[in-house]
């Protein structure tokens, strides 16, 4: 073989290696790209909360908000509310007097947590959207303008 077949190979093999070298970036950027994209829609879709849902755990507990991410281990609730039943003590040969309901937000706490929870999926029995002119989210949404 020849110094210019030797060299023309050569030439031959780097233009092929240049290409394929060419192919792995691009295809490298595209893969970036996705999920920079993925990335930016999870963030910015999961974080956007509109509906409301009522939660309802097995212990009988019920909360209300927006679920803002949920997998198979964890349900988070944004903006969470619960109702609060308070019975006044009955006096002897008087009627029992209806209980007092009120929708207490969870960031009001004594405590102060913030306005978040999250809660392990093995305790929600069910999910429910609540619709837009549901009682519950009329008063949140009275309760939140005040």
């Amino acid at each position: 073989m020849s110094e210019t077949e030797k060299k023309l190979k050569v030439s031959e093999t780097k233009k092929a290696n240049g290409k394929k070298g060419l192919v792995l970036l691009i295809l490298g950027i595209i893969i970036l790209v996705a999920i920079v994209a993925f990335l930016i829609f999870t963030i910015f879709v999961s974080s956007k909360v509109g509906d409301w849902y009522a939660v309802f755990l097995a212990d009988g507990r019920t909360y209300f908000g927006h679920i803002s991410r949920q997998n198979s281990q964890v349900l988070v609730l944004k903006d969470v509310y619960y109702l609060r039943v308070q019975q006044d003590p009955t006096e002897e040969g008087k009627e029992q007097p209806q209980p007092q309901i009120s929708l207490v937000n969870v960031s009001d706490e004594l405590y102060a947590p913030e306005n978040e929870m999250q809660i392990n999926r093995q305790q929600v029995l069910f999910t429910q959207k609540l619709r837009t002119d549901s009682q519950v989210v009329a008063t949140i949404e009275q309760q939140k303008g005040q």
